[in-house]
């Protein structure tokens, strides 16, 4: 939406207006002050023509030129001050309020949005990125606006003094700005190889750091053609970028100095022909060389607004990002805790559905088991029950009312998960079952540990529940960290709970651990379980069978089902045979 917009009021839609206020201020006095160095620059020539020939020069003497001069600086420092204190402040505002509005936009977000990237991209905006173009507002705009406007005066100065030098520099200057609109393409793809390149190698050193009992498994953890290639093509994307660099440089740079020898060629000419004494022709070559000076900040100035540009667009992208819908009033909470799914139709990417015309009914305290198989959506219902997303088409309801009407406090007070990969805070393994409900007690607390299975890990562990888990849970297995989730949600005592192949990797006593806490749920709670295992399966109160086009196959009991032979008796039949399976 932003992406092509000038790069001010992209700063401008994360800055409150107050810091809006201060900046444009800050901005006004910068201006400012760029305008007194431009007049302070033009006022050297008369100055040193009054000095030279002892005669006043646009009607002042020598010495009122040097009073000029002192109060131009005078209140060009003033202005370059106050310009630079009220930039940083009001850049400051706008780090503190991307700040609140990214962490606001995030618990906005569809919770399907949220992947394996999400943590790291949200990392970097809200630290390097947020520093990067919060230097924008801080530093960048008001320098530029001071040397900008400095320039310009400078070349209106020249004209009056000596229209040769104006001419050449109101035609050298635009030519050096093109030739700088050029080098900043060329530099911003250099950017966009060197990001592709960087991202080749941090890609494949993760794959390779994180595989690596795969790989020795296979005996080639010590020769990895796919790093290597990396590697390879890397070094293309960086050397190929390095020459796009090269070329950016040397057009910018190529301009500048063009500009500054032509400046200096005329000025030399002049004082050779008499135009000019030999003590103007020094100072006005200096006066050149300054010039120059600030046209080369110029174009620092504008490549550093073109890199963080970038990162702005990576902002945009996220504040940009659809909201899931919210009710202005949650409705009523549901009257009791059955969930039907009324002819719904999903599809991740528009024209490619995954859920076709799907209806169930899962009455109140029941467990519901969603069988078939891989891909056919089964995972993707339970998400839509719990509104990682909104159906396209049709209508889920809890207790009779649409989840769409409920607010998202309300919504996950009905509803608890249990999902495969589970995510442990880096916290104590009480603070971690804790968070479902702070306020449960010590009796609470030991009888759902017990229910879950991790009485065990309690006592075998040396500091028991103060145990640290680790950043995500590493300090456990995978098997501990699905009975910290089942503990969890035995203690949230939601009416809604909802599995997704909790069992399906697990051994046999974390399994038992784990149906016996359904056992336990399914009292108080409706349970809507995705299953492999057929001992989880069994237990279900209603079996519902999807096709591998994501359609409802059949729905009954598990006795129903197999009477029917059908696409869940030759699952059924299929799971036995693999089950009967031993090595030999």
């Amino acid at each position: 939406m932003f992406k092509d917009k000038l790069i001010l009021p992209r700063l401008y839609r994360f800055m409150p207006q107050a810091d809006k206020a201060i900046h444009q201020k800050g901005s006004f006095y910068k201006l400012v002050s760029g305008v007194i160095s431009g007049v302070s620059l033009t006022a050297i020539m008369p100055t040193v023509a009054a000095l030279q020939s002892g005669t006043p020069q646009w009607g002042l003497s020598y010495k009122a030129w040097i009073v000029f001069l002192a109060m131009l600086a005078l209140c060009g420092a003033v202005a370059s001050v106050e310009g630079t204190k009220l930039s940083y402040i009001s850049g400051l505002g706008y780090m503190r309020n991307l700040q609140i509005m990214i962490g606001n936009k995030v618990s906005r977000l569809p919770l399907g949005w949220f992947d394996s990237q999400s943590a790291g991209r949200l990392s970097r905006m809200v630290t390097n990125e947020m520093m990067s173009t919060g230097q924008v507002a801080a530093y960048f705009i008001g320098s530029f606006l001071h040397n900008a406007s400095a320039c310009i005066i400078f070349c209106l100065g020249c004209w009056i003094w000596n229209w040769q030098l104006g001419l050449l520099l109101s035609v050298g200057v635009p030519i050096v700005f093109l030739l700088m609109h050029v080098g900043q393409a060329c530099i911003f793809r250099m950017s966009r190889l060197e990001n592709k390149g960087e991202e080749l190698i941090a890609a494949r050193i993760v794959e390779f750091a994180q595989c690596q009992g795969a790989l020795r498994a296979c005996n080639a953890s010590s020769s990895y053609p796919e790093l290597k290639d990396s590697f390879s093509k890397s070094k293309a994307c960086l050397t190929h970028g390095l020459w796009w660099g090269v070329a950016g440089n040397f057009l910018s740079g190529m301009g500048v100095q063009m500009l500054t020898v032509l400046g200096i060629v005329v000025v030399c000419q002049m004082g050779l022909t008499g135009t000019m004494s030999p003590l103007e022709t020094l100072i006005m070559i200096g006066v050149i060389l300054r010039f120059s000076a600030l046209l080369t900040e110029v174009a620092g100035l504008l490549f550093g607004l073109e890199e963080r540009r970038m990162m702005l667009n990576g902002i945009d992208e996220v504040m940009d990002t659809p909201e899931m819908p919210a009710c202005e009033q949650s409705a009523e909470l549901p009257s009791d805790n059955s969930v039907e799914l009324k002819n719904i139709a999903f599809s991740y990417i528009e024209g490619q559905p995954v859920i076709h015309n799907v209806s169930v009914m899962a009455p109140a305290s029941k467990m519901i088991a969603i069988v078939g198989p891989s891909g056919c959506g089964k995972t993707t219902l339970i998400k839509l029950i719990a509104r990682f997303y909104d159906a396209d088409v049709g209508q889920i309801t809890i207790g009779g009312t649409d989840i769409r009407n409920l607010s998202t406090q309300h919504l996950f007070e009905q509803v608890s998960f249990v999902f495969q990969d589970v995510y442990l805070f880096n916290d104590t393994l009480r603070n971690n079952v804790l968070i479902a409900r702070p306020n449960a007690g010590e009796a609470e607390l030991t009888r759902v540990a017990e229910l879950a299975g991790m009485t065990e890990i309690i006592e075998r562990l040396p500091e028991g529940w103060e145990t640290p888990c680790g950043e995500g849970g590493r300090s456990l297995s995978g098997g501990e960290r699905q009975r910290v989730s089942i503990a969890r949600a035995l203690l949230k005592q939601a009416p809604i709970v909802l599995f997704d192949e909790a069992t399906s990797a697990l051994d046999a006593e974390n399994e038992a651990n784990i149906v016996r806490s359904m056992e336990e749920l399914r009292q108080h709670s409706t349970l809507i379980v995705v299953a492999h295992k057929l001992e989880t399966i069994k237990m279900a109160d209603q079996i519902v069978v999807m096709n591998a086009d994501g359609e409802l196959a059949e729905v009954g009991t598990h006795e129903e089902l197999l009477a029917q032979n059908g696409s869940y008796g030759d699952f059924w039949n299929k799971r036995c045979l693999s089950a009967q399976w031993s090595l030999v």
